[in-house]
């Protein structure tokens, strides 16, 4: 079975997001909402990576994610459970 070419670097990360939101949360999650709240300051900001890819952290049922977002295509890359720190 032949895959199909991704047209774009967007196109790739709309992809890769759709498969760990599935795999990490368990739902789809709206990529438009997420980009919505995250342009609106409603996630809160963590850190920013470099001067594209920033990360904010999620509420979702009772769990806290991180969200990778790059700033220069608008789209969220993935989402990762966030792992509490034992000190």
């Amino acid at each position: 079975m032949r895959r199909k070419k991704l047209r774009s670097k967007k196109e790739a990360q709309r992809k890769h997001f759709e498969r760990r939101s599935i795999e990490r949360v368990g739902v789809l999650l709206n990529q438009k909402d997420l980009v919505q709240q995250i342009q609106n300051g409603g996630l809160e900001f963590i850190e920013r990576q470099s001067n594209r890819i920033t990360l904010y952290r999620l509420q979702h049922l009772e769990k806290s994610y991180k969200v990778v977002y790059d700033k220069n295509r608008k789209q969220v890359v993935t989402i990762m459970e966030e792992q509490c720190e034992k000190n």
